[in-house]
């Protein structure tokens, strides 16, 4: 609203009340044009985060996963401390789609990554890597404070007891883990971190599963 006076009468004649109505629609124009700035603001924050979010699960995505992870290991290399990084994968998920159907295992999901994401410190991260499998990415952990990690992470996801009844391994859903650690170098890349956690996970499948295996990242 914007309100004018004056104490002379014959002031707001018709030529004075056309140009006050033309700054009226200026301001008022201003005004629109900021709010609609920062409509546009709140959609592209809402836009961003949603492009970085897993939609069944809700964590973040892999594409998250990826961005914040160099951005880890750029910062530790900076700060010359160590950086740790967790692979899950749900022990024998497709049994659990195959005898219960393909809703259950989306809740199952669900629950696990919602029950991963309560585990840790607001500075880690805990991401969906692709299918069954998340990832957490564990700054300033080295091998040991991210091996114990790893195991509390397994037990607790054995105490959430999500019924497997077609499970070889339990009666409930179990995890097998691969954990990797690394003193970033600019001889390596987080790819490394990575790679040597997969293979690690692919140690603990191969060890009868719901166990956790763990490596350090060799130094070129």
């Amino acid at each position: 609203m914007l309100n004018l006076e004056s104490t002379r009468s014959d002031f707001f004649t018709r030529e004075v009340c056309s140009v006050f109505d033309a700054i009226a629609l200026q301001i008022a124009g201003a005004v629109r044009l900021a709010l609609v700035v920062n409509e546009l603001e709140v959609a592209n924050q809402k836009l961003l985060q949603l492009s970085k979010s897993d939609g069944l699960t809700g964590i973040a995505n892999r594409r998250c996963f990826d961005e914040e992870l160099k951005k880890a290991w750029n910062r530790h290399l900076a700060l010359d401390s160590p950086l740790s990084l967790l692979l899950a994968d749900v022990d024998c998920f497709k049994l659990l789609n195959d005898s219960h159907g393909h809703q259950h295992g989306d809740e199952c999901l669900r629950l696990l990554a919602q029950h991963c994401a309560g585990q840790f410190e607001a500075a880690d991260l805990v991401a969906r890597f692709g299918g069954e499998e998340f990832a957490v990415i564990l700054p300033g952990r080295d091998l040991a404070g991210a091996r114990h990690i790893a195991e509390q992470l397994r037990r607790s996801i054995v105490e959430l007891g999500i019924e497997h009844p077609t499970s070889p391994i339990a009666h409930v859903v179990t995890a097998s883990i691969g954990v990797a650690s690394v003193q970033p170098s600019t001889k390596l890349t987080c790819e490394a971190l990575v790679g040597m956690a997969d293979k690690a996970l692919y140690l603990a499948k191969g060890k009868g599963r719901n166990t956790i295996v763990a490596r350090s990242v060799p130094q070129c």
